[in-house]
């Protein structure tokens, strides 16, 4: 078992330790779940965040992806496109 403490500051933030932190895996970003049990204990529970790397290929798509920056070009052109209809 591994216990640690920290301190409530004025603004009410609780800092984790560091050695819980890296036997959690928490890192910047991740969502941290305070649950209040019946027994008046708090079980903390980390949510991971979804790097934008999981998510490749989890929209399905009839259009076959080119390289990066083709697709940066044609979405500044479908953008300048709008932009100069919206002014016309």
């Amino acid at each position: 078992m591994i216990q640690a403490m920290s301190k409530i500051t004025g603004r009410g933030q609780v800092q984790l330790p560091a050695e819980i932190r890296k036997v959690i895996g928490g890192e910047i970003g991740d969502t941290v779940l305070f649950t209040m049990q019946d027994d008046g204990k708090v079980v903390i529970e980390v949510i991971k965040k979804r790097k934008l790397s999981e998510l490749g290929g989890s929209l399905k798509s009839s259009v076959a992806f080119t390289d990066l920056e083709h697709e940066a070009n044609s979405t500044k052109e479908i953008w300048v496109n709008k932009r100069q209809k919206g002014t016309q």
